[in-house]
């Protein structure tokens, strides 16, 4: 029973983060803040990931044993599932990047602008 709780709490906090993240990237559109877009668009991919890629992952990796076939590329399944493990990561790295970037062309901007 406790379980099930958390697991729908869990959902709910999902959509609750995709909702925000959609906020944020209508926000920085508004506001023309094109680092911020990308940002939370990486964010709302990384987000759809997490629902779509483990059952996927797990689908296939069944699959491979059943068949006993070997993955991709001539590597193991651990080291598949190490290098599939990595995407959710990486878009993560590569949203801070863009909003760090964004954030320091801005500041530079304000910085070089001239106050009245």
């Amino acid at each position: 029973m406790i379980g099930y709780i958390i697991g729908i709490a869990g959902i709910m906090i999902s959509i609750l983060m995709i909702i925000l993240f959609v906020i944020g990237l209508w926000n920085s559109k508004i506001h023309s803040f094109n680092a911020g877009v990308y940002f939370f668009l990486l964010l709302i991919i990384h987000e759809i990931y997490s629902f779509v890629a483990p059952p996927l992952i797990q689908d296939y990796v069944d699959k491979l044993i059943a068949e006993n076939k070997k993955p991709m590329m001539g590597m193991t399944i651990g080291e598949l599932v190490a290098s599939l493990s990595l995407i959710p990561k990486m878009i993560l790295l590569l949203a801070f990047i863009c909003l760090i970037y964004g954030l320091r062309r801005l500041w530079k901007l304000k910085s070089t602008s001239p106050e009245k």
